[in-house]
């Protein structure tokens, strides 16, 4: 992550010296720690030394905790650090702030530590707006008000950014919220299940929001980096299968309290980008793009455009789209060509050659005549024409068993190699060094939907399927850091406001 550039601090003389506050909290942990290596000592054994190693984890990720909060309390206290933060947020903020005093907050760290601070609280000036107004107290859904100095440290919902991080990180891993707050109890940090999902679905939130801004910057702004300039990149986009909850709110309860609700099936959308190096090896050392939406083909490629245009894709050295065939892929092909401003010779269309093939041997399926020897035969023959690009021959071939009871079903499978002939070209393609399968989609497919969100007795709300496609996408691509970046910082392209740099 980037590093938070604040002004100069004063940090407070004497008894409260920083040094003199980490050696009397070294000095608060170390007799635990001796007392647990002592233990050890006395009997030493596998099972000894499992808990010795476990208990001094525990223990020094505690006082890795009460450090940083002690000195996050230190900056909380410096009056120039406070007033920073406060102008910065003016500058940012949408609307006026109004600033309401200053409260107390609790904060939970990594460590699993908890400190309360008492902090200035702003919100939106509400005063001439109109509506009515509201009560003392009623402070309304979800809350419109900050603190502006946590914020400016990247706190948000009463968690650092390390612990929302790992939060956040172990939902979308883990299969289950209930598993992820497991895991966190082993890291000393004890979070039951539903603040494991408040905080996790929160950190999604933000990002959903900048991705959205994200979208609205592409075309408007710079490439935010050029990461695609210059590169031979490979695009694909496929649907997987994920249960959405639906009502549920209203109505008439049954017998065990809960109401009716649907349970419909939907197809999230994945996208995945990667680089490739002239002989069509993908590129190990660069990190894959995938992200995913809930949204429908047209919201999939507005999302698959945005991005590449803020990654430096409309300079490309090449552009080439693999998929299995479905139409809402390749009726967008021309249009994603003209969104990044790419001339038709650097638009590469390949057809699966394993969903082709797996076409093939549905031909062979059908046919009435074939034994399993002669199917077998037949395919791999034709398997063999096919990667030579000699497609109309293929199709010839499959034309002369369209004949019997199964005819119609035949010609259909036929029609698959006509209208995809021109993206079959896989001799040229192999000379070229370009990839022949769309199999990194559908390995995302996998990854990212079937191993979390998908499974019996599985059922999302669609904006919490929404928020856990984007993050677990970025997961798995290696990017959560960047995913990260662009929440603590409230940025869409996971930088520091020029704004507030500026001012510092």
């Amino acid at each position: 992550m980037s590093d938070y550039a604040t002004p100069n601090v004063a940090l407070p003389q004497g008894a409260f010296a920083l040094s003199e506050l980490v050696n009397g909290l070294f000095a608060d942990f170390l007799s635990p720690i001796m007392d647990a290596a002592e233990a050890f000592l006395r009997v030493p054994s596998p099972a000894s030394l499992l808990a010795f190693e476990e208990g001094a984890h525990k223990i020094l990720a505690r006082l890795g905790g009460h450090l940083v909060g002690s000195v996050v309390a230190i900056l909380l206290e410096d009056p120039g650090f406070r007033s920073k933060a406060i102008e910065e947020a003016r500058a940012t903020a949408s609307r006026k702030l109004r600033n309401h005093g200053w409260w107390l907050t609790s904060v939970r760290f990594l460590g699993g530590v908890l400190f309360s601070f008492r902090t200035p609280y702003a919100g939106p000036n509400r005063a001439g707006a109109p509506g009515s107004r509201r009560g003392v107290g009623r402070r309304g859904k979800g809350g419109e008000g900050f603190f502006p100095a946590l914020a400016a440290l990247g706190i948000h919902h009463r968690a650092t950014p390390a612990l929302a991080s790992l939060v956040a990180r172990l939902s979308v891993r883990c299969s289950s919220f209930e598993e992820a707050s497991e895991v966190l109890l082993e890291h000393g940090v004890e979070m039951d299940a539903k603040t494991v999902r408040c905080l996790a679905l929160h950190l999604g939130e933000e990002a959903l929001r900048q991705r959205d801004r994200r979208m609205d910057a592409a075309g408007e702004t710079r490439p935010f980096t050029k990461e695609f300039t210059g590169k031979r990149i490979v695009i694909s986009v496929d649907g997987g299968r994920v249960r959405l909850r639906e009502g549920g709110k209203r109505g008439r309860k049954r017998k065990n309290g809960r109401r009716r609700y649907d349970t419909p099936w939907r197809e999230p959308k994945i996208l995945t980008v990667y680089v490739i190096d002239e002989t069509g090896q993908k590129v190990r050392s660069f990190a894959p793009l995938i992200d995913g939406t809930m949204g429908d083909a047209d919201a999939t490629f507005a999302l698959l455009v945005a991005e590449l245009l803020l990654r430096g894709a409309a300079e490309a050295e090449l552009v080439i789209v693999t998929g299995d065939g479905a139409p809402w892929i390749w009726n967008r092909v021309d249009a994603l060509a003209r969104a990044l401003g790419v001339p038709p010779e650097k638009i590469v269309r390949v057809a699966d050659f394993y969903h082709a093939v797996e076409h093939l041997a549905a031909i062979a399926e059908l046919v009435k005549t074939f034994g399993e020897a002669a199917r077998k035969t037949w395919v791999k023959r034709m398997r063999r024409r096919l990667k030579r690009g000699k497609v109309d021959q293929v199709i010839e071939s499959a034309e002369k068993l369209c004949r019997g009871r199964n005819a119609k079903k035949i010609a259909t499978e036929i029609d698959y190699f006509r209208k995809r002939r021109e993206y079959m070209g896989y001799d040229k393609f192999q000379k070229r060094g370009i990839p022949l399968g769309s199999g990194a989609v559908e390995s995302a497919v996998r990854r990212v939907v079937n191993l979390r969100l998908k499974g019996p007795a599985i059922f999302w709300r669609e904006p919490c399927a929404e928020a856990m496609l984007h993050m677990r996408a970025y997961l798995k691509a290696g990017r959560w850091s960047e995913l990260v970046d662009r929440v603590i910082y409230r940025s869409p392209d996971g930088q520091r406001s020029q704004l507030l740099k500026a001012a510092a």
